[in-house]
């Protein structure tokens, strides 16, 4: 969810704001008096190399030629995306 509050209405209850920042929240502050969003409260998120290690460990090996003979080499690769893109009417 997000929640706008004025400087002055942040002032008076920072620690409720930080409060729902840490439930998940984000807190939008605006400039009443010049009528724009100034900032921004979110919560921070720590990098967790052992997770994302594990996480490309599970992956690797998903998608395999065996599975997938479209992208067996780099040329059926680019085939597979060319007529995709076709396909679909997108260009780039």
């Amino acid at each position: 969810m997000t929640l706008t509050v004025s400087v002055s209405e942040l002032r008076k209850n920072i620690s409720g704001y930080l409060d729902k920042v840490i439930k998940g929240n984000r807190v939008l502050i605006r400039d009443e008096k010049k009528n724009k969003t100034i900032a921004q409260i979110t919560q921070t998120f720590t990098f967790d190399k052992d997770a994302y290690e594990r996480a490309l460990r599970k992956a690797s090996g998903v998608f395999t030629a065996k599975n997938h003979p479209e992208w067996a080499t780099k040329k059926k690769v680019i085939d597979w995306v060319k007529n995709n893109r076709i396909k679909n009417q997108r260009t780039f």
